[in-house]
């Protein structure tokens, strides 16, 4: 390969990253991102990207290594590898051995418990670090990941393959293929090492990749990148079914629980989302027990036992039939499925209440006193993306406190203004991505009140009912 090649390579693959990252918002300016790099190929090539992007960014970049304990010297190798290309290249470096940490390595470990092993440091760390985590994910994993999501089972949201952002992590590599990293790495003059484990059919996932998928590129060579395209449309669909499941369970809604007649009307896929995310909260949501719950509103009466401590069943009252969650004593109810937040009147689990307004900025200057007391419940309408989700807390969530100039983890900033912990799971909040830009109690986020360019200001009013 000639230096012309080399550098063509190198522009494509980067203006094809860059325009991917952007597109799918995977990093604020001023994000702290540790690579994932176990230094094969996929994961070289990521930091590799990160490192001679971040300017344009506007990161900073860091790494981490896993050691599984699981293949001896040739593991410490791959470490010693990525410790040195760290070292030359000014990169703070977080390795994590897993039996000089105590953990107790199983006679027969499998890729599952490779993975959780894995996720839970990298959760550790992004916690402690303040940091998101970007894994070395390609369209090819992609495609594989969903060739065994079908061989296993799996509904509609399991077709939605690798999310490219979910939680605090992040997948910049969702569109290039294996080779294509490759070829990135060669382009760049940058060596990988190899998993020798990866060339057996001890694995689910190897016998993927050595026999399915290329089968299927035999019978066409873009199979890969047909297969990515589908998830992504599937995560768009499974996107829009669990908003609008959303926006029938807040159509339902009733002080008790739901209204039965309600949810009868609604389209059939819209009311499987919503019983769906009724069930996910307190069990594995199997399609049985999703089924038999839409039996119960269907029909009209019984009940469905999900554990020993919730029960869903359809009681008769003076108004209707109405689905009710029977749970012991203390237990919290599930939160709301997440959904867009728009204009409206939203009842809550745990007796929050929203009202979202849009009001145009001259109104809402006539009314300005009415607020003094209260300034955070308001904010530009237009600072404020149309992708917004009303939602409760999740994994790498953070908020940047009204007139602090500063970005907390949403777990730290409710440990500093003492939020109880039993209340967290409940309290709602609006949400881009994992930015938090309102927040129950504390209100919007910095950088979002009216100023005198603003024409149309978004204000909540709350409410709080005991719950009984």
């Amino acid at each position: 390969m000639n230096g012309t090649d080399c550098e063509r390579i190198i522009t494509k693959t980067e203006q094809t990253l860059l325009a991917y990252v952007k597109r799918q918002g995977l990093f604020r300016p001023g994000d702290r991102v540790i690579a994932a790099c176990s230094g094969g190929a996929d994961s070289m090539a990521l930091l590799l990207f990160l490192l001679r992007c971040k300017r344009e960014l506007a990161i900073e970049v860091l790494a981490t290594h896993v050691d599984h304990g699981l293949r001896g010297e040739a593991a410490r190798a791959d470490a010693r590898f990525v410790a040195r290309f760290c070292q030359s290249k000014g990169v703070e470096l977080f390795l994590y051995d897993a039996r000089r940490s105590g953990v107790t390595i199983p006679d027969h470990p499998g890729e599952d418990w490779a993975r959780r092993l894995r996720y839970a440091w990298f959760d550790e760390l992004a916690a402690r670090e303040e940091a998101c985590i970007a894994t070395a994910h390609t369209l090819s994993d992609q495609a594989e990941t969903l060739l065994l999501r079908l061989a296993r089972g799996t509904g509609l949201h399991g077709l939605g393959g690798i999310l490219p952002r979910r939680g605090v992590y992040r997948r910049p590599l969702l569109c290039l293929s294996r080779a294509e990293t490759e070829a990135y790495c060669a382009a760049l003059g940058q060596s990988y090492v190899q998993d020798e484990t990866n060339d057996t059919d001890l694995f689910a996932r190897n016998r993927i990749r050595h026999e399915a998928v290329p089968a299927l590129r035999a019978v066409n060579p873009a199979a890969e990148r047909c297969i990515a395209r589908l998830c992504t449309q599937m995560q768009e669909l499974d996107s829009w079914l669990t908003a609008e499941s959303a926006a029938l369970l807040q159509a339902a809604a009733t002080p008790r629980g739901y209204d039965v007649q309600t949810l009868r009307e609604a389209d059939g896929p819209v009311l499987t989302a919503a019983l769906h995310s009724l069930v996910a909260p307190v069990r594995d949501a199997e399609e049985k027990y999703v089924s038999l719950l839409r039996f119960l509103v269907l029909k009209g009466e019984g009940a469905l036992q999900l554990t020993g401590d919730v029960t869903y069943k359809v009681q008769k009252y003076s108004e209707g039939r109405e689905l009710v969650r029977l749970s012991a004593a203390g237990a919290l109810p599930p939160p709301a499925p997440p959904q867009p937040a728009l204009p409206g009147i939203y009842r809550l689990p745990g007796g929050y209440t929203l009202a979202l307004q849009v009001e145009k900025y001259e109104d809402f200057l006539k009314n300005a006193p009415i607020f003094k007391k209260d300034l955070n419940c308001c904010a530009d309408y237009a600072k404020i993306s149309k992708n917004v989700l009303l939602r409760t807390r999740q994994p790498g969530d953070d908020y940047r406190p009204r007139g602090r100039h500063l970005r907390k983890t949403l777990k730290k900033y409710y440990n500093e203004i003492a939020v109880p912990s039993a209340e967290r799971p409940l309290l709602p909040l609006l949400a881009d991505g994992s930015q938090v830009l309102w927040l129950w109690g504390s209100g919007f986020a910095e950088g979002l009140a009216p100023d005198r360019y603003t024409r149309e200001v978004l204000i909540i009013r709350t409410e709080k009912t005991e719950v009984s």
